[in-house]
C-alpha cells in the first residue's frame, strides 16, 4: 500500500508540476502541443484544443512541448560551431508543430525574459507548494516524534552518555547524582517553566552552574539540584540531520519519545526548514552517490541520512504502516523536486531560468549604457551542455537505484 501512494502521489506530484508550465505558458499565448506524464508508448491519450494529454507506459517523470524553446539561427552560425548539430538539432525539437504564424508570436524565445522565467519556475513552485502544504498538514495534525520532557531512563555513569561503560571508579552523571527517577517530567530550570525538550536543552546550555531543576513526579512537583557536567559528544545537526561533536552540558537521562502535534506556526517553520535542508542536502549530493556506490561495491552500511533513488523512497514507504508517513514521503519528494528543479543548469528548469535571468539583466545593463538591445540571449548553445547533464542523471540514476536494490539503507 505505501509503494502504491508514493507511485500514485508522484503521478499526481508531475502532472501538477507540468500544468505549472502549461497554465501560465497558455495565458502568455505559447502553443504547448504535448503534455504527457510518463515516457513513451501511449496507455491513454486526449486532445482538448490544441494540446494533446497523454499517460505513458514508463511513469519515470513527464513532460509538457513548447513551440520555439529556442531561437532560430538568424545568422547562419551553426554550421561552423563546435558542436554545431546538437545545438541545430534543440533548436529543431518540436518544429513539426509549428503551424503558420508561430514563428516570433506562439513561440517560447518570443516572450520577455521575465515571461519565460514565470513559466520555468511554474513547475517547481507547485512542487515546492504541493511540499510545504501536505508536511504542514502532517506535522499539524499527526504531529512528528520529538523527545519530551519525561525521563524514560537515568544514565548510571558519563562514560555511558559517550558511548563508554561504567565501571567501579566511573564519574556519576548529574541525573544520578541529583535523584532523578524514571518517570519524572521536567516542568521548570531555576524557576523558569519549560514546555519542550528544545527548551530545556536551551536553558541548560546556557548555565554555567548548579541549576535547580523542578520535575512533576506522581504529581507532585520536586526540586534537585544539578550539578555541571559537560562532555564533548556526537549530536545531531538539525539543518543537516547528520551527528557532528560538539561539547554540551548534559543531565544524564534519556528523555521519552513520543509523537507530537506542531502548531500551525511551528508546522509551517518545520516544513520550511526542510526546503533549506535539502538545499544544504544537494551541495553534498556527489559525494552522497560516491559514498552510496563505494559502500554497496564494499558490502558496506550506507549512511542512514544518505541520498536515495525513487527506489529508495518506496522502500522506506513499507517500512511503516501509515498514512501520515507516506504523506510524510511526499511531501519530502516534492521539496526534493523543487530543490533539484532549480539547479541552474540545463536540461533542468533551473537553467532554464537562469538564461532568463542572464537575458534580463544583460538588456538591463546595455539599456543602463544606453546602448543597442542586444536581443534574446542564445541559450540554445547550452543544448551540448544540456545533453551531457542528461548522460550523467541517467548515470547517476542507474547506480543509485542499483545502490538501493542491491545494498539498501536500513531503517
Amino acid at each position: 500500500m505505501g509503494i502504491v501512494v508514493i507511485i500514485i502521489g508522484l503521478a499526481l506530484s508531475i502532472g501538477l508540476h507540468e500544468f505549472g508550465h502549461l497554465i501560465p505558458a497558455k495565458l502568455f499565448g505559447v502553443r504547448v502541443p504535448v503534455w504527457a506524464i510518463g515516457f513513451g508508448p501511449k496507455l491513454f491519450s486526449k486532445k482538448i484544443g490544441e494540446t494533446g494529454y497523454s499517460f505513458r507506459l514508463i511513469p519515470l517523470g513527464g513532460y509538457i512541448t513548447m513551440i520555439g524553446m529556442y531561437p532560430p539561427d538568424r545568422k547562419g552560425k551553426d554550421s561552423s560551431r563546435r558542436f554545431g548539430r546538437s545545438i541545430a538539432a534543440a533548436r529543431g525539437a518540436h518544429a513539426e508543430h509549428m503551424a503558420e504564424g508561430d514563428d516570433g508570436v506562439r513561440t517560447l524565445y518570443s516572450l520577455p525574459a521575465w515571461k519565460r522565467i514565470i513559466i520555468m519556475f511554474g513547475g517547481p513552485f507547485v512542487n515546492l507548494v504541493i511540499g510545504l502544504i501536505v508536511l504542514t498538514s502532517v506535522f499539524s495534525s499527526v504531529g512528528t516524534t520529538a523527545q519530551t520532557t519525561r525521563v524514560a531512563k537515568v544514565v548510571e555513569c558519563v562514560a555511558a552518555m559517550t558511548q563508554g561503560e561504567c565501571t567501579s571508579d566511573s564519574a556519576l552523571t548529574p541525573a544520578k547524582i541529583a535523584g532523578l527517577e524514571a518517570g519524572d517530567k521536567v516542568a521548570a530550570l531555576d524557576g523558569k517553566a519549560v514546555a519542550s525538550y528544545a527548551e530545556v536543552q536551551t536553558q541548560l546550555q546556557s548555565k554555567s552552574g548548579d541549576v535547580a531543576l523542578t520535575v512533576e513526579r506522581a504529581g507532585v512537583p520536586v526540586v534537585k539540584i544539578l550539578p555541571a557536567v559537560w562532555v564533548t559528544m556526537p549530536v545531531t545537526d538539525p539543518a543537516t540531520g547528520k551527528s557532528v561533536s560538539k561539547r554540551v552540558r548534559i543531565i544524564g537521562v534519556n528523555f521519552a519519545v513520543d509523537r507530537v502535534a506542531l502548531g500551525f506556526v511551528e508546522s509551517v517553520g518545520r516544513a520550511g526548514e526542510m526546503v533549506t535542508g535539502t538545499f544544504a542536502m544537494i551541495t553534498e549530493f556527489p559525494q552522497q552517490v560516491y559514498s552510496a556506490v563505494q559502500k554497496t561495491f564494499m558490502s558496506e552500511k550506507r549512511d542512514p541520512a544518505g541520498a536515495v533513488s525513487i527506489i529508495g523512497v518506496a522502500q522506506a514507504s513499507t517500512k511503516v504502516d501509515s498514512l501520515a508517513y507516506w504523506f510524510y514521503l511526499l511531501g519530502s519528494l516534492n521539496i526534493a523536486l523543487f530543490v533539484f528543479n532549480m539547479i541552474p543548469l540545463p536540461p533542468l528548469d533551473g537553467g532554464h531560468i537562469a538564461g532568463g535571468v542572464y537575458e534580463y539583466l544583460k538588456r538591463g545593463f546595455f539599456k543602463l549604457l544606453r546602448k543597442k538591445d542586444p536581443g534574446p540571449v542564445d541559450t540554445a548553445l547550452m543544448a551540448p551542455i544540456a545533453q551531457v547533464m542528461f548522460v550523467i542523471l541517467f548515470i547517476v540514476g542507474i547506480l543509485m537505484a542499483v545502490s538501493d536494490l542491491v545494498n539498501p539503507i536500513t531503517f
